[in-house]
Order: structure tokens, then C-alpha cells, then sequence
């Protein structure tokens, strides 16, 4: 009899009749086979076997069941039936095989308990982890994300797959972090659909090679594709893969063999949420790593929960070497009463799951905590992976890594040595003395901050071509003196801590003409080395090529000239052709055809077009070298010669008007500006660098989270602004805050600058034992880096130069914070320059002022009240 939930419309509905039978395991011994369609359903059968055959048809879709069709559902006028077609046959079933997809099969065959499984991956190949969910909206991709981070915690690499091809989650985060990613999973599914090769290898080595640029901290990124705008257009899918190939588990064994390519620990999938064939092709592989995340909604597990019955029926984990999926209960208030919520959810998904769970099996459970701060994810990598850490979703996924090979521990930084108090901060000031600033070149190595690991990582196989931007003070030309050093590109990548492919050598074409004499010699010497090794001729002085480009602002010349004159400058600052006018073109072609590589390096722009804020031609020559240059080097056949401009912000914003934003999108990446956590590992180098006995590895610093790095810095200045038991502010906090402006930018320059004066005024102090900078020489730092600040600031950004001077000379009474926009005589649209440059933040009426700039200001406070330095830097968003 036809099921009660069953209506016979279409061959479809007569076909889930077969479907059930099949499944019961209540085929009748000769049938072989049977096909449904639009036109009629077709039974295989043994010869002599019709009549057996045709009482059980009779039987399964009573009362519509007549000699040689089904009656289907119709109007009385017009009555719809399906043919029965008998065909007999002495061929044997197949051995059927676990198919990863939810589509019908086109031929039914009988039911058999030996359903050949998957060839065992083999176990070179890294574990292929699958993130799924139900219903979307439950933090899928952030727990991804999250399990990617413990892994690289744990010096683990991940390859990272956006596979959600319907509405990328990874792919949308890194936008601005990897704005034009090289490959794309929807590139893999197509070079796979037609590559001959055994095991696909031409597709996944090509793959393999262009993800080398595309690896951010431990983790090579593979978004669904290279454009966000693409996934209307998907031509390859990954059913397409299954249906086509002899393998239907040909999307495991590809992401595999591409994680081994790559040599990553762990291949993480981040797969479109329902019931759709964008995820069975791994989540119904017994060999996955299937991890469900669910919240407590009765939707979300109800659908968790069939799921679960849907690897029962279809792919159970049987095998020894199969493991089982876990559970993620995700946005559980962290009060004991809403944990106890998770008892009844887990017990109705382990029912789900029982088929296929051994008597002394168990599926892993893991709880995270709800965080409001994660409901809305920033649009940039490095913010997500703050909150992330913050909102404890890290750590609450770590039992997954006991789920998948071990990783090594990381270990615990020892504690401060014993040694003088006086000697360390001698040592201290000393060192930083030298590194505020970078002309003096006194110091010949770096911290390798997140902007230069991906400058470094994004470039270890194709020479760079980009623009670096940074305020002043941000470490321009200490980044340009550190890479001139290196004299080649491999040096400078590998002291960053990664591996590159080439060795191109350096070549400084412009400097700051601030550099004293030994960095110029430095600058010179590598000039004419590298000059030297290419076979060139006497590099043209940088006094000349800046004589040459002040000649040509008098020209009028437009962007197009420009560009020439620019590529010239390079060839003759190389001694390629000096003086010949076109050496720039050709000294390309000379590079690609000597199989040379070569990366110049430009800085101090800031010194030759010092009017460039109103002086068109200034502009047109600085939009030709930071647009067009680097737009015609890209384009060169084998991109032999590579170039890295330090340009000011606000330079780039006065000269490359129209697509600024976009062209500092583009370079963002590689912008130095300073988070909290790479600030505090500059703090750890510096004190390293200084005290080489402080026992810490500088090699695990990149690694270290923030509460591990505070930890660590516990011996410089104390846990907080006093005793511990004192309702002082935690040093950490307070430092990060007060050098902060209220955009949550601090500048290197005066961290370091910071840490030169609190050591000198910590000198002679014999009360604090317990650490180097007391709590006194801290808070009376901030006055002298504010006034350095400001200087610097003055130089630099001519918007602020005016409004500050404008300050400065208001009546003490008006200079006192809180002050009102009235109060301080400043327009509608000064106080907005303000804002957009974290110099204030409004509360109501009032507006404060940042500690790094208030000292140097000369503003007070009203009353005799203390500074709200950690109570405003939370209200602007840049501290917990």
C-alpha cells in the first residue's frame, strides 16, 4: 500500500515508493533494477520473474496499481497515468557504492550491506575538517575561523576554504585584507573539471603556486572566488565534480592532496548551511571531520538532528580510521542555568546519531559562550581576530584540537633575570634612544610587524609592487633603512620569519634627506653594489635624480611624461643607461631577458615635493609614481622588477584625489599602522633587544596572545600603576591608552620614545623592586611625548597644523578639557578634522582629548580631576 505520506503527482513520488522499499530492505529476489521517469518506470528483472514482480508492484502502490501502469493523481476529466515497462536481464547488480550527494540515482539497485566506502585517505594527507550548519546565522564561519586560530596558536598551519559558494562568509572578511586574491575554490573546481593529469595534479599544483601569496598568519586563504561579485555566475559546481568522475569523493581527495601541496597541518572547509549538495560532498564523506554547530532554537536542532540521520543512512562512520562528527552549541549564555539548557538538545542529536554511533562511541561536545561583540563581525581580519580572542570562542573550541592530531604546546615565557635595576634601564634607554629615530640607521635589525609579515608572505614568490603609507612616525623610513640593509629581497623575507623563491636584489633610488651621514652611506653603498653585481654602470647620486625631478615640475608634463620620467629616474638611480632618455623601458626588457630580478625602494618623498598639498605639478608627478608606475610594472612579462614607495597619508590623499580610497584599500595590507597586540610585541623586542638575559623567545612572540604578552611585560612595568592591590589602572591598559589616539592608533615612534624617557626618569628610583618603569616615570612621560608628538604632527598634516596652532593660542581658561566646540572658537567643520583623526571624541556637548595629545596641547582638566585616560579609550572603542 502506497504510504499515507505519499501523494502520487509525478514518477518522482512513484519513484520515493521504490526509494522506501529499497531502504527497508524489501525488494523482491528478481528484481534487478529499476528506473523511473517523466515516460514510464522500467523493471529489470530476472527471466521467469515477471509474475513475483508484478504482485509486489501490485501490493507497494495498492489501490492504484493496475496491469501495466500507475494511476496518478488527476481530475476526474482528465486522468494522468505512468507506464510499466518489463525488461529481462541476466547481468548482476553492482557493488553499490557510498555516493556523497543527495540527488536521486538515475538506476535503483537492490539493497546491500556491502556498500563499498571511500579508498582510506592516505596518512600523509592532512585531516579535512567541514564546518556545517543547518540554518546560517548560528556562527558557522566564526567558528571556523576560530578553530583556524587555536590551530595556528599551536604552530599549526591551516589552509582556510570558503566553501559556501552561494553567499561567501571568508571571502566577504578578507576583502580588504587580500583584496585581489590570486585563486579562488570556484578556480579549483573548474581546473579540476578538465585536468587530465593522474590525481588532478595540474590543477592543484597551479592552485598550490598561486596560494603562496595568499597566506596570512599561518593561514593560506582560499575564498569561493576572486571576486565577491562572482558568485552569481558559477559555472563549475561541486556536484558537477561528483557526477563527472569515477571518484565521487573527489572534493575530499582535491582538498586534500591541495593541503599536502601546500604542506599545511589541517585543510578547514567552511560549507553552505542546509541540506544542499554545495556540503554533502563532504559532509556525507565518512573520512571528514564533520563538525555541526547548532544554537539551542528548536529549528536549528531539529534540523542538526536529520542531519545526523542523513549520515546514518548515507555515510556512517564504520571504519576505525572514520572519526565521528562533533557538536558545537554555539551562543549559550555562559550562567550555569542556560549551560543545563545544552543537556536536552545533546540528548535528542545523540538519538539522532545512534545509528551509527558505537556502544562505546561518543560524539564530541563543545559549548561557546554567546558575545554580543561577535553579532556584527568588523570588516577587517585583525579586528576579528581581537574579538574573537577576547570573546573566549578561541579557547572554548580547543577540545577540537584533542579531536585532530596533536599539535605541540606552546611554552610559558620565563620571568625576568637578575640583574640591576639600573643597568636594565640604561640598557633600555639606550636602545630606544637609538631606535626613535631611524636616520641615525644605528640599529641593523627589526620586529617584524603585521604589515611587513604580509608584505613578506603575500610577496614570496612575485616581486612586490606596492605602496606603503604611514603617518609620521609610523616607521617609514626605518622600514625602508631595514630592507636597504638587507641589500636582496630573500634576506629581508627571511628575517621576517618566512620562506620566498627569489632573491632579487635592492636598489634605494630616493631617501629622506634627514638621514645622518652613516645611513646615507649605507644607502650609497648598496647603490652601487647592486649596480655593481648587475654589470651596470656608476648609479646616477640621489642629488642629481632629485635635481632631475624639481627640472621637470617646471614642465607642466602630464601623468603619461611623468611616468617616463619616473621609470628613467629608476634606470639611472640602478646605473642602467644613465642620462639616456627611454632606459626606463628598456631596463625591463633587460632584467626579463638576463634573468634578473630587481626591487627598487623609494622614501622621502615628503622632502622633493614639499608643496605638494596646492602645486599641481607636484601632484601629477607624485599620481604618476604612486598609480602609474606601479600600474606598467605590473603588467611587464615576468614582472622582473619589483618597487616599494613609503609615502605619507596625507601626501597620497592630496596627490591621487579621485581613487583614494580605493588605492588605499588596495595597499592597506601593508599600511604600518600599530594594533595593541603587535605595539606590545614591539615593546617585547625593544626590551629584548636591550636585555638579551630577558628571558623570552622572540621567535614565539608572532604567536603569543595578548594576555600572554601582558603577562610577559609584568616585569617592565608591574601589572598596574601601583600595588597589586591598589585601585590603580593595569599598565598595560593605561600605556596602550594614553599613546593611543581615539581612532586606536599608537605610532611606534612613540612607544619607543615613551620607553627612552620613562627609563631615564625610572633611573635612580630604589622604591619599585619589582619592576623597571615605576609607576611615577610612566604617567610623567606623557607630557614630553605629547609635546614631540605635536611637533611632528605640525610638519606633516597641514588640516591639524592650523587647528593646533589655532588651539594653542586660546586663553587658558578655554584650553581646559572637557571644552565645547564654542569654547575652543573651532568650526563645525575643524571639529570634524578633529574627529576624523581620533584628536577628540564627543560626549554630548563636550569633547575630550586623548592623553598624547592633551599634554602637548597644553590643555588641562577641569578641576582638580585625574585624566579618564582608560574610561575614554573604552568609549572610543580601542580598549577592554
Amino acid at each position: 500500500m502506497i504510504p499515507s505520506d505519499i501523494r502520487l503527482y509525478t514518477w518522482v513520488d512513484v519513484e520515493e515508493v521504490l526509494l522506501r522499499k529499497q531502504k527497508q530492505n524489501e525488494w523482491p529476489n528478481g528484481l534487478v533494477w529499476a528506473r523511473t521517469y517523466w515516460d514510464g518506470l522500467t523493471m529489470g528483472i530476472r527471466p521467469g520473474t515477471q509474475a513475483e514482480a508484478h504482485d509486489w508492484l501490485s501490493e507497494i502502490y495498492d489501490p492504484r496499481f493496475r496491469n501495466n501502469y500507475i494511476i496518478l493523481e488527476s481530475v476526474d476529466e482528465n486522468q494522468r497515468i505512468l507506464p510499466i515497462c518489463w525488461e529481462e536481464t541476466e547481468e548482476d547488480p553492482p557493488t553499490p557504492r557510498l555516493t556523497p550527494s543527495l540527488s536521486r540515482p538515475g538506476v535503483l539497485f537492490p539493497p546491500s550491506e556491502n556498500v563499498e566506502p571511500p579508498a582510506i585517505m592516505p596518512s600523509d594527507f592532512p585531516p579535512v575538517v567541514a564546518f556545517h550548519s543547518f540554518k546560517g546565522g548560528v556562527g558557522r564561519t566564526t567558528h571556523a575561523i576560530a578553530l583556524a586560530k587555536a590551530l595556528t596558536a599551536k604552530k599549526q598551519t591551516v589552509l582556510l576554504v570558503d566553501g559556501d559558494l552561494e553567499a561567501p562568509g571568508i571571502s566577504w572578511l578578507f576583502e580588504r585584507r587580500l583584496p585581489y586574491p590570486p585563486v579562488s575554490f570556484a578556480d579549483l573546481l573548474a581546473l579540476v573539471h578538465g585536468d587530465e593529469s593522474p590525481h588532478y595534479e595540474t590543477a592543484i599544483q597551479l592552485v598550490s603556486d598561486r596560494l603562496q601569496n595568499a597566506l596570512i598568519d599561518g593561514i593560506f586563504i582560499l575564498p569561493s572566488f576572486r571576486s565577491t561579485s562572482g558568485f552569481t555566475s558559477l559555472e563549475i559546481r561541486p556536484e558537477h565534480l561528483i557526477q563527472g568522475s569515477k571518484n565521487a569523493f573527489i572534493l575530499t581527495d582535491i582538498l586534500a592532496r591541495l593541503g599536502k601541496y601546500l604542506g599545511v597541518d589541517v585543510v578547514l572547509v567552511d560549507l553552505r548551511a542546509g541540506l544542499s549538495e554545495l556540503a554533502t560532498g563532504l559532509i556525507l564523506d565518512p573520512r571528514v571531520y564533520r563538525i555541526f554547530v547548532t544554537t539551542l532554537s528548536g529549528q536549528s536542532i531539529a534540523g542538526t538532528a536529520r542531519v545526523l540521520e542523513l549520515i546514518g543512512e548515507r555515510s556512517p562512520s564504520t571504519r576505525e580510521e572514520d572519526p565521528f562528527p562533533a557538536l558545537i552549541f554555539s551562543q549559550v549564555p555562559e550562567d550555569k542555568k542556560f549551560t543545563d539548557w545544552v543537556i536536552e538538545p545533546e540528548q535528542q542529536l545523540l538519538e539522532a546519531a545512534k545509528t551509527f554511533i558505537e556502544d562505546n562511541g561518543d560524539i564530541l561536545r563543545v559549548i561557546t559562550p554567546f558575545a554580543d561583540s561577535l553579532l556584527v563581525l568588523p570588516p577587517t581580519w585583525e579586528e576579528v581576530m581581537s574579538k574573537l580572542e577576547r570573546s573566549g570562542i578561541v579557547d572554548a573550541v580547543s577540545p577540537l584540537l584533542d579531536w585532530l592530531p596533536s599539535p605541540s604546546g606552546a611554552s610559558i615565557p620565563e620571568s625576568l633575570p637578575s640583574l640591576s635595576l639600573k643597568y636594565q634601564r640604561q640598557q633600555i634607554k639606550e636602545l630606544a634612544e637609538k631606535l626613535v629615530y631611524a636616520e641615525t640607521a644605528q640599529i641593523d635589525n627589526f620586529w617584524a610587524t603585521i604589515p611587513l609579515k604580509q608584505l613578506a608572505s603575500d610577496h614570496r614568490r612575485q616581486l612586490p609592487i606596492t605602496v606603503v603609507v604611514g603617518a609620521k612616525g609610523s616607521g617609514k623610513t626605518y622600514t625602508f633603512m631595514q630592507i636597504v640593509r638587507r641589500q636582496n629581497w630573500e634576506k629581508f623575507v627571511q628575517e621576517t620569519g618566512e620562506t620566498v623563491t627569489n632573491n632579487a636584489l635592492i636598489a634605494p633610488i630616493l631617501s629622506s634627506n634627514n638621514l645622518e651621514d652613516n645611513a646615507k652611506k649605507i644607502v650609497e653603498n648598496v647603490q652601487r653594489e647592486t649596480a655593481k653585481i648587475l654589470m651596470f654602470s656608476h648609479p646616477k647620486s640621489s642629488n642629481d635624480i632629485r635635481d632631475y625631478i624639481r627640472q621637470n615640475q617646471t614642465g607642466n608634463l602630464h601623468e603619461g611624461q611623468w611616468r617616463e620620467c619616473w621609470l628613467d629616474v629608476i634606470a639611472w638611480g640602478v646605473g642602467f643607461k644613465p642620462e639616456e632618455a627611454g632606459a626606463g623601458r628598456k631596463l625591463t626588457d633587460h632584467l626579463f631577458k638576463n634573468k634578473q630580478q630587481l626591487i627598487v625602494v623609494i622614501d622621502g618623498l615628503e622632502d622633493l615635493f614639499q608643496n605638494f598639498d596646492n602645486d599641481e605639478n607636484q601632484q601629477k608627478a607624485l599620481r604618476a609614481l604612486l598609480q602609474e608606475v606601479p600600474e606598467w610594472l605590473a603588467q611587464q612579462p615576468g614582472r622582473p622588477l619589483g618597487i616599494i614607495i613609503f609615502v605619507r597619508r596625507d601626501i597620497v590623499l592630496a596627490a591621487v584625489r579621485q581613487n583614494a580610497a580605493q588605492m588605499m584599500a588596495r595597499y592597506q595590507p601593508y599600511a604600518l599602522k600599530w594594533n595593541r597586540q603587535e605595539a606590545l610585541r614591539l615593546v617585547v623586542w625593544v626590551i629584548k633587544k636591550a636585555l638579551p638575559d630577558f628571558n623570552i623567545n622572540l621567535d614565539k612572540l608572532p604567536d603569543m596572545s595578548e594576555e600572554e604578552i601582558t603577562d610577559t611585560l609584568v616585569p617592565l612595568w608591574g601589572k598596574k600603576l601601583g600595588s597589586e592591590k591598589s585601585k590603580e589602572a593595569r599598565s598595560v591598559q593605561f600605556v596602550l591608552a594614553a599613546l593611543s589616539d581615539f581612532n586606536g592608533q599608537i605610532q611606534s615612534r612613540d612607544l619607543v620614545r615613551f620607553l627612552k624617557i620613562a627609563a631615564d626618569k625610572s633611573m635612580n628610583d630604589t622604591r619599585w623592586q619589582d619592576r623597571i618603569l615605576i609607576p611615577k616615570a610612566i604617567r610623567d612621560a606623557l607630557p614630553e611625548c605629547s609635546k614631540e608628538k605635536i611637533k611632528e604632527i605640525q610638519t606633516e598634516n597641514t588640516a591639524l597644523k592650523k587647528i593646533f596652532a589655532k588651539l594653542q593660542k586660546l586663553a587658558d581658561a578655554n584650553r581646559k578639557i572637557p571644552f565645547s566646540r564654542e569654547a575652543a572658537q573651532l568650526s563645525t567643520e575643524e571639529i570634524k578634522t578633529l574627529l576624523d583623526n581620533g584628536v577628540v571624541i564627543q560626549e554630548k556637548d563636550d569633547y575630550y582629548m586623548p592623553e598624547i595629545f592633551r599634554y602637548g596641547l597644553n590643555f588641562g582638566l577641569i578641576g582638580r580631576a585625574r585624566p579618564r585616560v582608560l574610561s575614554l579609550a573604552r568609549r572610543a572603542g580601542q580598549s577592554s
